[in-house]
């Protein structure tokens, strides 16, 4: 009961559990369209809005947003026309984001602990999380599930099938733009919870094991929603519980949480490597039918 009665604590869940949920949505759609490396390259161009904010004073999530969002769109403008543009274009966006990223974050050790920039940045934690800032993380994680509620269908259609898709009258560019856009609406989101760095392990790790898991999309997204809320939960306890562990010096957040989702999607792996998980889906199936 101790673990409640703490204000960081219930901030920590209380947020952790909202972008997670947020981020299942966004990334089972990511790792479909097979833009888990553009994900990546987000969250270096995040974490240049991120250095920026610090560096001025200013809200870190704002910085996060405006970067990822932007990039985003970029991106997209970029390499609208051909895949291989949207592989130029990520990798522009790779390397000019860890620049200007280093270039800030150098900046700030001039007024400021460089230290603390660099952590606060890169790897976050929700120990950290301002509780004023909690209203907006929740409403920005409301505001994109209702965004991918709303492109569900055209989104899959497009992933699934593009060319079928505009010739069906699908505006196959806004779709695309607007899932930019949620993308990193959802990448500013796990870089305020777990830093820049480790946000995609947030987005993906828990999306890939929920399509290890489940055949349909609906289900890939409940099973990826319940993944990263336990892995939030799990490692928001054992980071402050390690506190007692280690003779005062607690685990990261951060780590706590990117290693429980790394744990979660190695077991998923070899059950499917094993047969289980594909014994379970025709189990299932066979129930449907009766």
């Amino acid at each position: 009961m101790e673990l409640w009665q703490v204000q960081e604590m219930r901030t920590a869940l209380l947020v952790g559990s909202a972008v997670a949920i947020a981020t299942a949505c966004i990334g089972v759609f990511t790792v479909l369209r097979g833009q888990s490396f553009a994900g990546h390259s987000l969250t270096d161009l995040a974490s240049v809005g991120g250095s920026a904010a610090y560096l001025l004073g200013v809200n870190q999530l704002w910085g996060f947003l405006a970067a990822s969002v932007l990039a985003g769109l970029g991106m997209h403008a970029i390499g609208i026309e051909r895949i291989r543009g949207r592989d130029v274009a990520t990798g522009i966006v790779l390397a000019t984001g860890m620049g200007f990223t280093s270039l800030f974050i150098t900046l700030s050790m001039t007024g400021k602990s460089g230290g603390s920039a660099a952590v606060a940045v890169l790897f976050g934690s929700l120990f950290a999380i301002n509780p004023q800032t909690v209203p907006l993380i929740c409403l920005l994680a409301i505001c994109s599930i209702i965004a991918m509620a709303v492109l569900w269908r055209p989104a899959l259609f497009v992933t699934v099938s593009p060319e079928l898709a505009h010739a069906n009258g699908v505006r196959t560019g806004i779709i695309n733009a607007a899932f930019m856009c949620v993308l990193g609406i959802g990448v500013a989101l796990g870089s305020i919870s777990v830093g820049a760095i480790l946000s995609t392990a947030l987005l993906i790790g828990p999306a890939s094991c929920g399509l290890l898991l489940a055949s349909r999309m609906r289900d890939a997204i409940l099973s990826a929603g319940i993944i990263g809320v336990i892995s939030i939960w799990i490692g928001v306890i054992v980071s402050y519980e390690s506190y007692h562990w280690t003779g005062g010096k607690s685990w990261s957040v951060s780590f706590c949480i990117v290693a429980i989702i790394l744990f979660i999607y190695l077991l998923c792996r070899i059950l499917r490597s094993l047969g289980v998980i594909n014994a379970v889906a025709r189990r299932r199936a066979a129930v449907a039918h009766v």
